[in-house]
């Protein structure tokens, strides 16, 4: 493993995580109360014995950057280890944001040339959630005499159209390769894990680089131009999930607490930057004479003195005697007042919750969103940083509040299903 470095591509803008992904790179979303959605890639690694990371950032970096710090939380300080933040170039005669993700790989192919000795180069995304040992990756490819590696999982094949589609042989020897094909021809789909030989991924990177025609991705461009290398697909059977969307991104925390996924955070050693994250300074949660939690996910800081169910919360979140929470996600210092109640609900950092508030309030799953229909559709409301509620509010499923609202001196207090409460006009969709 000291001959491999690893490309983290981290630069994602989340789009379809809507609010969450506003002001924050995708990869920097807080997860699983303690945590945020790259730590579980950098623990991969770690665990894998891989030194050397380069971290390509684009959207948003600020957060992602404060977070990584020098890399000492995944043990990437010291003698012969590294971890590099690698934003798009920047010159006196050119800027250009990354084109794609083998772009943003190609405009860094002298980070990978400054290590000596390095065989192989892996590929991989920072908002994907798994548990995987990069050495059997490794050893299969090797095993194999590979070019090119391909992680893939084999998925219903009515859900194959959203990625790239792979067909191999007996052998595991790929000879056939679409990117998100409308009428997939398999069910055996690629995980966006990418691991070469140094030679042919620059080679590969420089053509693809001057090809106008490209739109500079290894899954639409790389792969199917390679056919006639060794590319080899290793079989993974463990669990895997892209959050790229907001249901996606709830239902994988919700796995987290009933336990439907192999992520062991003590035995794996899934580990964070705490003080970035605000828990270092945080006392030990504290559950109160009226509390009540069931099967849920308590972080440090926390203060319980009411009802919690099936929920996530972060470091400081105070939830008063009489409020509820059930199956919601809530970041950061959030205050959940008493009697406030919240139902299948995302709320980012600093929300206050007011007195009696119904959040995520009637029958599931609700119409859907007015303006972002594809992204809110299943119940789920979702609440931006730094939002203040007054009491007595009501807000309908599928809804968005947008960030850095006071609602305080609104003129209504009951908002429909699919409602999009915005910084410049609270009622203006309601």
């Amino acid at each position: 493993m000291k001959k491999v470095v690893s490309m983290l591509l981290a630069g994602g803008q989340g789009s379809r995580l809507n609010i969450l992904a506003t002001h924050r790179a995708k990869p920097a979303i807080p997860f699983a109360g303690n945590y945020r959605v790259i730590d579980i890639t950098l623990s991969n690694i770690m665990n894998s014995s891989i030194d050397n990371v380069g971290i390509l950032t684009q959207y948003k970096p600020s957060s992602l950057i404060d977070h990584l710090q020098d890399g000492e939380s995944w043990g990437f300080s010291g003698k012969n280890k590294n971890i590099s933040i690698l934003p798009p170039y920047t010159g006196n005669n050119f800027s250009s944001w990354y084109k794609g993700t083998a772009d943003a790989v190609y405009q860094n192919i002298n980070y990978i040339n400054k290590f000596e000795n390095i065989e192989n180069v892996l590929i991989l995304s920072g908002d994907h959630i798994y548990k995987m040992d990069y050495s059997d990756v490794v050893k299969f490819h090797r095993d194999n005499n590979a070019d090119i590696t391909i992680v893939s999982k084999e998925i219903p094949i009515e859900e194959a159209s959203r990625f790239g589609t792979i067909l191999a042989d007996e052998k595991n020897r790929i000879i056939g390769f679409e990117e998100k094909p409308i009428k997939p021809k398999s069910n055996l789909v690629s995980l966006g894990i990418y691991l070469f030989n140094k030679d042919i991924l620059i080679d590969a990177l420089k053509k693809d680089a001057i090809n106008e025609k490209s739109s500079h991705d290894f899954g639409r461009d790389i792969m199917p131009n390679f056919l006639d290398k060794r590319i080899f697909a290793y079989k993974f059977s463990g669990y895997w999930r892209d959050i790229g969307t907001i249901d996606s991104y709830f239902q994988t925390n919700m796995d987290i607490i009933f336990n439907k996924n192999e992520l062991d955070f003590d035995n794996w050693k899934i580990t964070t930057n705490f003080k970035s994250f605000g828990k270092s300074d945080k006392n030990p949660f504290y559950v109160m004479n009226k509390a009540n939690i069931k099967n849920s996910l308590i972080s440090e800081g926390t203060k319980i003195d009411g009802y919690v169910e099936n929920s996530i919360l972060s470091p400081g979140v105070i939830v008063e005697e009489g409020a509820k929470v059930i199956d919601s996600i809530i970041f950061n210092n959030t205050i959940v007042k008493s009697k406030a109640s919240l139902n299948r609900v995302i709320i980012d950092k600093n929300v206050f919750i007011g007195e009696n508030d119904f959040i995520g309030f009637g029958e599931l799953p609700g119409e859907k969103n007015s303006l972002y229909g594809s992204h809110l559709f299943s119940g789920i409301t979702i609440v931006g940083k730094n939002v203040k509620f007054p009491k007595n509010i009501k807000i309908g499923r599928n809804s968005i509040i947008d960030t850095d609202i006071d609602l305080s001196d609104s003129k209504d207090f009951f908002y429909k299903d699919g409602s999009f409460i915005t910084k410049n006009d609270k009622n203006s969709i309601n």
